[in-house]
């Protein structure tokens, strides 16, 4: 976006479905490349479609997307290089020719996107998942991670047996129930200290990325008290057993803390608006939005899903009525000025926002 802008250009979106063959995906290119075609003619007739076709294709190859991971794909080119983004999130097939590149489809997927470690703690035991928005794997923790608990304290355990010790005369005395339980707890907190040390310097720090725990309320307690992993979530973690849970059971367990994450982000939002009303900064009519965005001085545009307004901007002017103007998202056009100038671009539900558009002003109404 910061880049000089010489389009058209040209904007493809494809949904991915797992598994899909090569053969649709050829078949899905060819029908929104042939579309593209029809759009540059009336939009762009003194550009040379064949420039845009060969620099697509020279991109994807004979297998083309066969490697994307994710649930669709952006590829935006402007005759010469192709930029590619794999998308967590279901995308709408979308095609167009236009002066600037479409990229609120991945403004909301970025909007969706939630990343973070997720180590699954037992008493004596843990594994760790990556969770990519939607998507979750696990990994494959080498062997000299700390697995469990006996493999990790081995014979330094202070718990797992009965301890005697002998008083003298042939006499012995054992530990009782409580020494024991103590110890063991002894241990759990040995193990868990060595598996945040270990969690943090091998994950958490190198990718900077949240951790969140799960397990049984008693076993994070304890973790968060040895924790000194400044990338361990403080508000969120799923409280369940995980002993014995399918990859599935844990998947669908983690849907309400995607779900709470994305009302928590749509709430520190309004929050926001509501803020700038108060100082003045607040921005509902178009025209004014505009104006911000042509004097630099837009600090975050808030876009509703789903919104388009037919237009572009000609001489700092809206214009509406041209081939240009009607197979354009003048929403779009605000963004891709907005994210050049360093601003901030939001999306959010229409069950969130009623307007169309808002904005926050780097500066109060004089």
């Amino acid at each position: 976006m910061t880049a000089a802008q010489t389009g058209p250009f040209v904007t493809l979106y494809l949904p991915l479905e797992a598994g899909q063959s090569v053969e649709k995906t050829k078949l899905i290119i060819r029908h929104l490349l042939d579309h593209t075609q029809d759009v540059m003619t009336q939009t762009a007739p003194e550009a040379d479609f064949s420039i845009y076709e060969r620099a697509l294709n020279a991109h994807l190859g004979a297998q083309p997307l066969v490697d994307v991971t994710g649930q669709g794909v952006g590829l935006i080119t402007d005759g010469y290089s192709v930029y590619q983004r794999a998308l967590e999130y279901p995308v709408s097939q979308l095609a167009m020719v236009t002066a600037r590149p479409q990229i609120l489809p991945m403004i909301l997927d970025d909007e969706r996107h939630l990343d973070f470690d997720l180590l699954m703690l037992q008493r004596d035991r843990i594994e760790l998942y990556l969770n990519l928005g939607d998507q979750l794997t696990k990994t494959d923790l080498p062997e000299d991670a700390p697995l469990t608990l006996l493999g990790t304290l081995g014979e330094e355990r202070r718990g797992g047996s009965v301890n005697t010790v002998a008083q003298g005369s042939g006499q012995v005395s054992y530990h009782g129930h409580s020494d024991r339980a103590s110890e063991e707890e002894v241990d759990q907190r040995r193990y868990y200290q060595a598996v945040d040390t270990y969690i943090a310097d091998h994950y958490s720090k190198p990718n900077a990325r949240r951790l969140v725990l799960f397990g049984l309320p008693q076993n994070l307690a304890l973790f968060r008290e040895v924790s000194r992993n400044s990338y361990l979530s403080g508000s969120m973690q799923v409280e369940l057993n995980p002993g014995n849970l399918s990859f599935a059971a844990i998947d669908l367990a983690l849907d309400d803390l995607r779900m709470a994450y994305s009302q928590r982000q749509a709430q520190k939002l309004l929050a926001r608006l509501d803020n700038a009303r108060g100082a003045g900064k607040y921005l509902d009519a178009l025209g004014s939005i505009v104006a911000a965005v042509q004097q630099r001085a837009l600090a975050t545009l808030v876009i509703r899903q789903g919104a388009r307004i037919r237009g572009r901007l000609v001489d700092d002017q809206i214009e509406t009525e041209s081939p240009q103007a009607q197979h354009n998202n003048l929403l779009n056009d605000l963004a891709a000025m907005t994210v050049a100038q360093g601003g901030a671009v939001k999306v959010l539900p229409s069950s969130t926002l009623s307007e169309e558009v808002v904005g926050i002003s780097r500066y109060a109404a004089q």
